[in-house]
């Protein structure tokens, strides 16, 4: 069975707006048809919801208030250092002392990258070596 017609109507039907013939038509359909009627079953729990929601009253768990204060008070006050701002100041004084690097194009990159990139090779490198060494020296011979 088709039931749009009818679950077209169910909103309707809840908010009042049918004439006489409409909800008459409507409650015959009901009055058979358990899918609809499920529907228009759970469109009034929604709505009756919906209804209360603003004025339910909602209390804090236990202990809300406390956490809350404990980790505002963790936060940093305006204005104080944090090791991410330390950080990023001597990352920028690092950038304004040491300069960028041409590249083609017109583009530039700061030199701290570039040292950094070189610092990263050498760190693989360096473990590179070590597991080399250490496979020699665990080679059974």
């Amino acid at each position: 069975m088709d039931c749009s017609y009818f679950r077209a109507r169910i909103n309707h039907y809840v908010d009042g707006e049918l004439g006489y013939l409409e909800t008459a038509e409507l409650q015959g359909h009901l009055s058979f048809c358990a899918d609809c009627a499920e529907e228009l079953a759970q469109m009034s729990e929604v709505r009756g919801a919906m209804a209360t929601w603003g004025r339910t009253e909602l209390a804090p768990p236990p202990g809300f208030a406390e956490r809350v204060a404990a980790a505002a008070a963790l936060e940093p006050k305006p204005g104080e250092a944090t090791v991410g701002r330390v950080v990023g100041d001597a990352l920028d004084a690092l950038d304004d002392t040491l300069g960028r690097i041409p590249l083609p194009g017109g583009r530039t990159i700061p030199v701290k990258n570039v040292l950094g990139y070189g610092l990263a090779a050498a760190a693989v490198l360096i473990q590179v070596e070590r597991y080399l060494r250490r496979a020699r020296e665990l080679k059974p011979l």
